[in-house]
């Protein structure tokens, strides 16, 4: 936490060093819709609530999340550069079905709690902007809930720190509030896999997002 309140403030002290009136800063928030992507995978002998099972892991729907923060931008001609500190929940989605059998399926929903630190840099141009830079995320936290039989003992194997890149257009109001539209790749892996009964089932698990918000200058 120390850390991240340290590199945010750095980048802050960085742009107010430009002439104030080149120099803004506000709150922000807003909603995402994420989802968890990997390889389809097939797990053999997966201990469950309802027996030893056969699984095939799919990717579920799509969810919806949020995020709070603050932001500082800072402009000089036509560039633009917007350093944010946002604490994001977001979530993914696995479906688990069995194969053979009676096919029987179950949900696993996933919550994670992040601090995400993006950096946008791009062109102005009137109210209009585009914009891309990188961003680092860092998981406060997670929980997970089953909708249907359940696997047992499950340890997620998530990277508490992952980086990724922002494509942003966005929108000035006025002077007073901003409209952004971003969209979230990967550079870094979410995570590896899980754990199950001692057996490691790993996959190749990104979490790409579309990200609006809606941001005030003070």
């Amino acid at each position: 936490m120390k850390r991240i309140v340290i590199v945010f403030a750095v980048l802050v002290a960085i742009t107010t060093t430009a002439n104030a009136q080149f120099f803004k800063y506000g709150l922000k928030g807003g909603v995402s819709s994420s989802s968890v992507k990997f390889d389809e995978a097939t797990w053999s002998q997966v201990q469950t609530s309802e027996g030893s099972m056969n699984l095939l892991v799919e990717q579920g729907n799509a969810k919806l999340g949020f995020h709070v923060g603050v932001f500082g931008r800072i402009k000089i001609v036509g560039f633009w550069l917007q350093p944010e500190l946002l604490f994001t929940q977001t979530q993914g989605e696995f479906v688990y079905n069995q194969v053979g059998g009676s096919s029987l399926s179950s949900i696993r929903n996933q919550k994670f709690n992040k601090f995400d630190i993006p950096v946008i840099a791009g062109w102005k141009f009137g109210p209009a902007r585009i914009g891309v830079g990188p961003v680092a995320s860092f998981i406060i936290s997670e929980s997970e809930t089953f909708d249907g039989f359940t696997v047992s003992n499950v340890k997620s194997d998530f990277n508490k720190a992952t980086f990724g890149y922002q494509v942003c257009v966005g929108v000035d109001i006025f002077k007073f509030a901003m409209l952004d539209l971003k969209y979230e790749g990967n550079l870094s892996k979410f995570g590896s896999g899980v754990t199950i009964g001692g057996v490691e089932r790993s996959f190749d698990q990104r979490n790409p997002q579309w990200i609006v918000s809606l941001g005030i200058f003070l």
